[in-house]
């Protein structure tokens, strides 16, 4: 045991005296002087961080956006506004100047729409709207050939007609048509054909009829009107008698007693008691 203890002491006593090895300090250098050993090939670094930029991710699983694919539907809808103002039939090449693309990548989607009629013999394509009219001379034989007078919604005449409210503003001031409009905004809605006369005029024959009625007297005129068959306003309804007939005066009727004519089904039948 003794042996033990002194090899313990004389362990402790060797680690004591042994040397200690000094660490080294790094001084704290400023970010924006130089470190010892590298050269500034630039005098701009100073105001460039020293931490290494982060690189952009760029995803090439998805397609760039070059003005196709995505936005071909777009296109497609501005494509058919074009050719709809147009009132005409559109060559393919003042489509592609227009859009400025290839009417290749648009002719397939002009054809599935149904307002558009593309002919590839003369390389055109029109907006075809709902009348097919495209003059107020149309427009007012279209009118005239109906035979209801339900009037023609303005609304549809407009799609695919861009002349369509001045035709019905000239034909109008023309007195050729009628015009129901809006009370807020005052726009055409419905328009009929005038199969009358001139607006705001009253035929002579109506006129000498007119005239022709002689109204009576104030005091004359109850008797008149209870010779018509007519109230005068000033009697008072409660105060006139009913000339129909009281509910004493009317005829009871009986009650009607049925009567069995099928006698040779007597054993088949129900007997209800009548």
């Amino acid at each position: 045991m003794s042996s033990l203890s002194e090899q313990l002491n004389s362990f402790k006593n060797k680690v004591k005296s042994a040397p200690v090895i000094p660490k080294k300090v790094v001084p704290n250098t400023p970010l924006s002087e130089p470190i010892a050993g590298h050269k500034r090939d630039n005098p701009d670094d100073s105001n460039k961080s020293p931490y290494p930029k982060k690189k952009s991710t760029i995803i090439y699983s998805q397609p760039a956006n070059t003005g196709t694919g995505i936005q071909m539907g777009t296109q497609i809808v501005n494509a058919i506004e074009y050719i709809k103002k147009q009132d005409r039939p559109v060559p393919f090449k003042d489509i592609e100047r227009y859009m400025s693309t290839k009417i290749d990548l648009l002719l397939g989607g002009l054809q599935k729409h149904d307002r558009i009629k593309i002919n590839m013999t003369q390389q055109t394509a029109a907006y075809v709207s709902i009348y097919n009219i495209y003059s107020k001379e149309e427009l007012l034989a279209f009118l005239r050939s109906q035979q209801s007078f339900q009037g023609v919604p303005v609304k549809q005449l407009k799609d695919g007609w861009n002349g369509c409210l001045a035709a019905i503003e000239e034909l109008e001031k023309e007195g050729d048509i009628l015009v129901l409009r809006t009370k807020k905004e005052n726009i055409p809605r419905y328009v009929w054909a005038n199969t009358g006369g001139k607006l705001g005029g009253i035929d002579e024959d109506f006129v000498k009829i007119w005239t022709s009625v002689k109204v009576p007297d104030s005091a004359d005129l109850p008797k008149e009107l209870d010779k018509a068959g007519l109230k005068p306003t000033s009697v008072d309804p409660a105060t006139i008698k009913s000339k129909k007939g009281t509910a004493s005066n009317k005829k009871q009727r009986k009650p009607r007693t049925g009567k069995i004519t099928n006698t040779h089904l007597g054993g088949l039948l129900k007997d209800y008691g009548v």
